[in-house]
Parts: C-alpha cells; sequence; structure tokens
C-alpha cells in the first residue's frame, strides 16, 4: 500500500510541470492575424501616389521619356508613316516574291508591276485585284499571263483598307510607274463595295461598271 501510495505522488510530481509548461504555451489557432487598417491606408496612398507620379512624370512610356533632358511637359510627337513607305514595307513582305523587288516579275508566270497599263490606269480596276484577286488569263505589258492572284481583302491576306492603299500607291509610284496616290479613304470605299465578293475577277470584269476616276494627290514618289 506504502508503495502504491509512493508511485502516485511521484505520477503527480512528474505531471505538475509538465501542466505548468502546457500552460504557459500559446493554443494553436486557425486562420491569420488581420492586417491592421493604417497599413491598409499607407498602402492605397502610396499606390496613388505612385500613380499620379508616372502620369506626370512617365510620359506616356515614349522612350524619350527616360532621358536627363525629358520634359514632361512638352508635346508628343507622333510619326506618321507615309503611305508610300507603309507600301513599301507590306510589298516588300507579301508581294516581292512573285513580282520581285525589281517590279519587273517573273517571265510567263508572274506579270510585271513596272509599266503595267493595270497598275497605273484606273484606281479602281486596281484595288479590285488587290480587294478578291485575279484569275485566268490577261494581258500586261503586251504578254499575256495566265494564274491566279490571290486576294488581300477579307476573304484573303485580310489587309486593311490603309495597308492596301499603301501597297497600290507604292506600286503606282515605283520603277518609273507615275500614277496618283490611292488613299485610304478611297480604299475604304472600295472595300466596302466588294468585301463580300466570295470569288476572284477576271481581266474583262475588271473595267466593267466603273465608278468616277477618284480626285487624289497626284504622282509624289519619294
Amino acid at each position: 500500500m506504502s508503495d502504491d501510495l509512493d508511485q502516485h505522488t511521484k505520477d503527480n510530481g512528474d505531471q505538475e510541470p509538465q501542466d505548468a509548461l502546457m500552460r504557459e504555451q500559446e493554443e494553436p489557432s486557425n486562420g491569420s492575424s488581420p492586417v491592421p487598417i493604417f497599413i491598409l491606408f499607407l498602402f492605397a496612398a502610396l499606390c496613388f501616389w505612385g500613380g499620379v507620379y508616372l502620369i506626370h512624370y512617365g510620359g506616356f512610356f515614349h522612350k524619350d521619356a527616360y532621358t536627363f533632358d525629358f520634359n514632361p511637359n512638352a508635346e508628343v510627337v507622333v510619326v506618321q508613316v507615309s503611305l508610300f513607305d507603309r507600301g513599301a514595307k507590306i510589298y516588300n513582305a507579301q508581294c516581292a516574291a512573285c513580282h520581285q523587288a525589281t517590279g519587273l516579275g517573273i517571265a510567263g508566270a508572274f506579270p510585271p508591276v513596272a509599266g503595267s497599263e493595270w497598275v497605273t490606269d484606273h484606281q479602281e480596276s486596281l484595288a479590285r485585284i488587290l480587294i478578291n484577286g485575279l484569275n485566268g488569263p490577261i494581258v500586261v505589258a503586251g504578254k499575256q499571263y495566265n494564274g491566279n492572284m490571290p486576294a488581300f481583302g477579307p476573304n484573303g491576306l485580310n489587309l486593311k483598307p490603309l495597308e492596301i492603299a499603301g501597297v497600290l500607291t507604292y506600286i503606282r509610284q515605283s520603277w518609273g510607274n507615275q500614277a496618283s496616290v490611292i488613299t485610304e479613304e478611297t480604299m475604304t470605299t472600295y472595300m466596302a463595295q466588294y468585301s463580300s465578293r466570295s470569288k476572284p475577277w477576271t481581266a474583262e470584269e475588271l473595267v466593267l461598271d466603273l465608278s468616277p476616276e477618284p480626285v487624289s494627290e497626284a504622282f509624289s514618289a519619294e
């Protein structure tokens, strides 16, 4: 009996320090502590200040804004690309493989655009070719060709009126060609007329029912 009492006392003696240690430890809890409200207001104020600073001094992220002499109050000048230069890039990327960088085409396969009456004559005939494509025989600069010109309009490469106006202006004013500019407004009108056409033109159709020749800037190749 005495041994049991001694063992019970010993067990209680060992347990008490453990209980005290457990009480000192923080009870675990789920979730996270809330962020103090003033920290949130401070963060929002910093974001607002940063936005105002960028608007005033960022120069709309223009490359010249990040120089030591940049003036945030100066007017930003947007450089306009001319129709001729825009058309040159498109021609070299999309047309030169067939019609060649010289505009002379490939004999027996692809007709020339240099010295071509189809290029320098009525704007609408030329626009029809680019918008809807051309299929079948056609005589260019006294020689006959028989092939297929793909569409550059909505049913083909899907170029925009400004892009088609650029490439047509370029070929009308390069390699000795001297014809008027084809404006974006004129091409927008032609696109509205012919974008729904699903088949390419034939040479005979290109000259039918043409509207009056648009009045535009005369020859002005750069």
